[in-house]
């Protein structure tokens, strides 16, 4: 238990209540002391349960110290002495990829490990319309008919019997790099690498496909160095980290826990992002209007939503065209392209959005999974929309699009609820035609009439599960902070407990009695506000997407007064000059007692 917890919760203006974390003030001293860490930083690693032996890894990660074995996934050392016979034999080498950006930047990573061999690799990627989603038995014969001998299938092949099946009769050698969880039976591929198998004892079963790919790449590089390959054949090894800004943009991407390996690549991955040595992420930062150091929010916002609109709209290649390109012009023309698609995919996302949020009644909100759906709802953007749903209303979500009286869904979920495992023993009830994924995604087919019976098998399957937090009235803060404490120091301390991201949430403050000194609309729906204690001056802070809710409201009618804020400490950069503002998320009364 916590020696800390504020005496009541504090009910905000809108109606939420704000409580602190638990701590322990004792151990909080141990860590200070013995790491020689601020208490802040001491106070944020303790509340994220991180183990004393740990702390020091994880304030200065290391990939080489910290780096497991690949060989430690099932599968691996077979796939990378297989890969290294057709590599020696100069048989020809083929991706079949996923059209999100987990699938893209693991097929990028592929591709461009192997241009550094001197191997051209080729690829496909599907249309998520008019081929839907894993490996097809028509690609696989394309491949063959151009002379393919190994086929990798990156962020899919999981759950594609029959075509790898197919593959074995046309004695083609499958190599499967998911991540998305199995059933107990398995296909037959030549080798199926997936740290969600039954029987892999690695321990990585939280990386995303990328970061299984990247453990192929190390270990396929191990050994060509083993063999002395790079020395027969007078080529450079290539250089494993320069791969990092891919697989940090996939890892971020794909919501999966920015914990152990997955927290190190994208640590080490935004490091090498800095120098923008990738053309194609390059010209995508310069049309994405990123003008300062690439952080984990222009990942997971500006750049993957916009690589992402390319397969959310028919154009699955071209976010592994990008990334791969080698000419500044390809990559110029490429990123043009994934704007207007991300333009357009905005304004089918808020049309849609706006029709999900009108089903969603009392009623639905008693389930324990929320379930959507529309007649002729774009595809494309019904991964966004259940993401949005389950932010808003703090339940796991499907939304399902309907054609034809066949649903097809996309899932999202929250910590606790394993949904690709719920889907996957829904189609082995035979609820739904086929699906897959993993804890925190999932996508499906159905017939439309056997909905409620979905929903229903998810409410008896979840019935003997410890409930989740659905009171979304709750928020959690990790500290109270003076006003003052909005500094460049304060947020430097506070970024050594990153990056941020899922399961490793960005911490929030609560910060007392302070005069909300102006109110101003920017842009269609932001706010900006100057804002002040007794003993600091004006500091800047904003409240995005605010205009018209309760919180720009009541922001709004206490323009003058003093409040309490639960926020986040933010950096805004502009023009190379780094300035301090807050972010606010909620707020009070200002007195706490």
């Amino acid at each position: 238990m916590s020696d800390n917890e504020l005496s009541v919760d504090i009910q905000s203006l809108t109606n939420k209540n704000w409580k602190l974390k638990e701590y322990s003030d004792r151990q909080i001293d141990f860590i200070s002391q013995k790491y020689g860490l601020s208490r802040l930083v001491s106070k944020l690693l303790n509340i994220r349960n991180i183990s004393e032996q740990d702390i020091p890894s994880y304030i200065n990660p290391s990939l080489k110290e910290s780096l497991p074995d690949p060989y430690n996934l099932v599968d691996m050392e077979k796939s990378c002495d297989r890969l290294y016979k057709a590599i020696l034999a100069n048989e020809k080498i083929a991706v079949f990829g996923d059209y999100d950006v987990d699938g893209s930047t693991s097929a990028s990573l592929l591709i461009n490990y192997f241009k550094k061999l001197s191997i051209d690799l080729d690829f496909h990627i599907p249309n998520r319309f008019t081929e839907g989603y894993g490996p097809s038995k028509e690609v696989f014969s394309k491949f063959k008919d151009k002379g393919v001998k190994v086929i990798f299938t990156v962020d899919c092949g999981t759950m594609s019997h029959e075509e790898i099946e197919f593959a074995n009769q046309n004695k083609l050698d499958i190599v499967v790099l998911d991540h998305h969880q199995p059933e107990i039976n398995l296909p037959k591929a030549f080798a199926l690498i997936n740290p969600n198998r039954l029987d892999d004892t690695s321990g990585l079963n939280y990386l995303a496909a990328v970061g299984v790919t990247y453990m192929f790449i190390i270990g396929i590089n191990r050994k060509l160095r083993k063999e002395g390959w790079f020395k027969k054949n007078d080529i450079e090894e290539p250089n494993l980290i320069s791969f990092l800004d891919v697989a940090a943009l996939g890892t971020v991407c794909d919501a999966v826990p920015l914990k152990g390996l997955n927290r190190i690549l994208v640590n080490k991955g935004l490091e090498v992002m800095q120098k923008l040595n990738n053309p194609g992420l390059r010209a995508l930062a310069e049309k994405s209007n990123i003008k300062q150091k690439v952080s984990v929010y222009d990942l997971g916002f500006k750049l993957g939503p916009r690589i992402n609109a390319a397969g959310r709209l028919g154009r699955s290649s071209f976010g592994t065209d990008l990334l791969t390109a080698s000419e500044k012009l390809k990559a110029d023309q490429i990123s043009e392209e994934l704007n207007k698609f991300n333009s357009e995919r905005r304004t089918i996302e808020s049309y849609v959005l706006d029709q999900a949020i009108e089903q969603v009644t009392e009623d639905k909100l008693k389930n324990k999974v929320l379930i959507v759906y529309g007649e002729g709802w774009h595809e494309g953007v019904i991964g966004i929309i259940a993401s949005r749903l389950k932010d808003k209303f703090n339940k796991p979500t499907i939304v399902l699009s309907i054609t034809d009286d066949v649903a097809k869904g996309s899932g999202r979920s929250l910590k606790g609820i394993d949904l690709g495992s719920l889907v996957v023993a829904a189609q082995q009830s035979q609820i739904i035609l086929k699906g897959g994924g993993h804890a925190m995604a999932a996508g499906l087919t159905m017939e439309k009439n056997k909905i409620d019976k979905l929903s229903q098998f998810f409410e008896k399957k979840l019935n003997k599960v410890d409930a989740i937090e659905t009171n979304f009235t709750t928020m959690l803060a990790d500290d109270k902070l003076s006003i003052s404490a909005v500094n460049l120091e304060v947020h430097d301390e506070i970024e050594k407990v990153g990056p941020f991201g899922s399961e490793n949430p960005e911490p929030n403050f609560i910060f007392e009695n302070i005069k909300l000194a102006s109110v101003d609309q920017i842009g269609e729906d932001h706010l900006k506000c100057l804002i002040k204690s007794n003993e600091s001056s004006f500091i800047e802070a904003m409240a995005f997407r605010s205009l018209n809710t309760k919180l720009g409201d009541e922001l709004k009618k206490n323009k003058g007064g003093n409040i309490s804020i639960f926020g986040k400490i933010k950096i805004n950069e502009w023009n190379g000059r780094k300035t301090p503002q807050l972010h606010i998320i909620d707020i009070a009364n200002s007195q706490i007692n």
